[in-house]
């Protein structure tokens, strides 16, 4: 069965050469297509197709609402997305909303397929080009590594909580915790919760003892 994809982008001719590209690929097979936030939430795309690529500049507003949106509706759905924005805080925003991978608008149509794929497959671990590199200079940079509620779930980890004991404190499936956990030792470049401990401190995610 081919894996079914939902396009968000302004342009309707790239709409068009996305969808023409994306349909002569095996597997894959545009379902759906909206040219702004307001279209793409009235299409519910989360409800007939398994990916949605995503443009980030939509004309009312960033295309990255939605994906926070699509993923708080879905831990399961796929959500790539596109942007013309090389930058690390576009690729680092667009991880926070809970994307599953992220590819500029001027890479090869291999890159957008291999996206959606693996969006389909691995909804909640974020690919995108240059993701490591991006993670070093922001983690040596002195603004904020962390949002707010992966502030809160280190917190609890650190306190001693199990997952599924987080889970319950801040209200959020087992699944979700373990997606901010991921991306949190992404972020801070650490493997367990020893090293969550000495990365915390040194970035001051942690009051002093």
């Amino acid at each position: 069965m081919a894996i079914r994809v939902h396009l968000v982008d302004d342009h309707a001719a790239i709409r068009q050469a996305m969808a023409h590209l994306i349909n002569g690929e095996d597997g894959l097979e545009v379902v759906g297509q909206s040219g702004s936030l307001v279209e793409a939430r009235s299409a519910n795309p989360g409800s007939r197709a398994d990916v949605v690529v995503i443009d980030v500049n939509l004309p009312d507003g960033s295309g990255l609402n939605l994906v926070s949106e699509l993923r708080v509706a879905s831990e399961q759905l796929g959500l790539v997305v596109l942007t013309m924005l090389d930058d690390d805080d576009t690729l680092i925003r667009a991880l926070d909303s809970g994307a599953s991978a992220l590819v500029l608008k001027t890479a090869p149509a291999e890159h957008v397929f291999s996206a959606i794929l693996h969006a389909h497959r691995q909804p909640g671990a974020f690919s995108a080009e240059g993701l490591s590199a991006a993670l070093q200079r922001r983690r040596s940079a002195p603004a904020d590594l962390l949002t707010p509620r992966e502030r809160e779930v280190v917190a609890a980890l650190l306190a001693g909580h199990s997952v599924d004991q987080v889970a319950a404190r801040l209200y959020m499936s087992r699944s979700t915790v373990k997606t901010h956990v991921s991306k949190v030792y992404d972020k801070l470049g650490v493997h367990n919760r020893a090293g969550l401990a000495v990365q915390a401190q040194k970035h001051g995610i942690l009051p002093d003892p």
